[in-house]
């Protein structure tokens, strides 16, 4: 199908992009403070990134830099890899298992390429990053008294960040085999543990206030504990720095305001402290459904589109390194003119406007 269009790009105002429509770097320079500021960004490594993280990172990195240009702090980047994502999952006796990228051989092929654009952006925009692993993130200091609060208020934030279930959908993998409970079907709770089991190896447990780094998390989960790891290293004398995060829209509304604010509430958090949070513009299809890495990588979805709106290794093959510099020059004219940030973009848009 042909899509008839009269290439006019249109930016009507309303809502965010209406009050920020000429800045939004200031309005957010006004809320760091003078401490370092870390810019929070996430993804899981289970495929080269697609063309929605690229443009998430961008926009970290082209925040950074125009944050920099009015702080008297230092501004960084900060990739935090969700290396416990699954890589596999399988079904024994009704409860689904599933072995993480970590403990797979895809994030060793993965991850090259995430470095190439992180390397890219930091000298694109002269910023600096940093990475770390989801048991570098848990051995944070306050991550055993986050878990314990959120542990013994289960049977109410269980049902708010898994309605369908109601679990707590904590997991920790098998030393022997990397399997885990994915929903956390089996687990049962102490006051300082919690017990897992294996299908092949039995029980085990994991004492929280000791072992954090052998805990895992569902999305939702994660996202709470993360917020709420920031908050506290925010407000910490002991940390010189402050965190704000950049992620994509699909994290934004409904799903933020339950899975994040609520939960928050519900155990007596005051969400004003909690960081900011930038959401990047979605990139759509021609349906104005966003493009998705899972249904390229599992069912070959996109076959008519050019490989390089799909990911990175596409992007760069076809259009070497000035494919990123392209979508980095486009995402930073977002910033300089933020009413643009409060919309989304089909991949047409990419196709006529930035690499044509």
């Amino acid at each position: 199908m042909k899509l008839e269009v009269d290439s006019t790009v249109h930016h009507p105002l309303g809502a965010a992009s209406y009050v920020f429509r000429e800045d939004i770097v200031k309005y957010l320079a006004k809320q760091l403070g003078d401490e370092n500021l870390k810019i929070s960004i996430g993804a899981q490594p289970n495929s080269s990134p697609h063309f929605g993280t690229l443009t998430v990172f961008s926009l970290a990195f082209s925040l950074a830099r125009r944050l920099q240009q009015v702080l008297t702090s230092d501004v960084s980047v900060m990739f935090e890899v969700v290396d416990t994502a699954p890589a596999s999952s399988h079904e024994i006796d009704g409860v689904v298992y599933q072995q993480s990228l970590k403990k797979s051989d895809i994030i060793s092929e993965t991850m090259p390429q995430y470095y190439e654009v992180l390397d890219q952006l930091s000298n694109i925009a002269d910023i600096p990053y940093g990475t770390r692993s989801q048991s570098t993130f848990n051995q944070s200091t306050f991550i055993p008294e986050i878990v314990s609060k959120i542990i013994a208020n289960r049977s109410t934030i269980a049902p708010v960040l898994d309605p369908k279930n109601e679990l707590l959908r904590v997991r920790s993998a098998c030393d022997n085999c990397g399997l885990s409970d994915k929903k956390g079907i089996t687990n049962q709770y102490f006051s300082n543990h919690i017990q897992f089991e294996c299908p092949d190896h039995g029980s085990y447990q994991v004492d929280f206030s000791r072992e954090p780094d052998k805990l895992e998390y569902s999305t939702p989960l994660r996202n709470l504990i993360r917020a709420m790891n920031y908050v506290a290293e925010n407000k910490s004398p002991d940390h010189s720095h402050h965190w704000m995060r950049v992620t994509g829209s699909d994290y934004a509304g409904f799903y933020q305001e339950q899975m994040l604010y609520r939960a928050a509430g519900l155990l007596g958090e005051d969400i004003s402290d909690f960081p900011t949070i930038l959401y990047a513009p979605l990139i759509l299809d021609w349906s104005g459904a966003k493009l998705s890495k899972s249904l390229y990588v599992k069912q070959g979805a996109y076959s008519d589109l050019p490989n390089y709106l799909v990911n990175y290794s596409f992007l760069r093959d076809s259009l070497g390194p000035d494919g990123l510099n392209k979508l980095y020059r486009e995402v930073d004219s977002w910033v300089q003119e933020p009413y643009k940030l409060f919309r989304h973009y089909s991949v047409y848009y990419f196709m006529n406007k930035v690499f044509q």
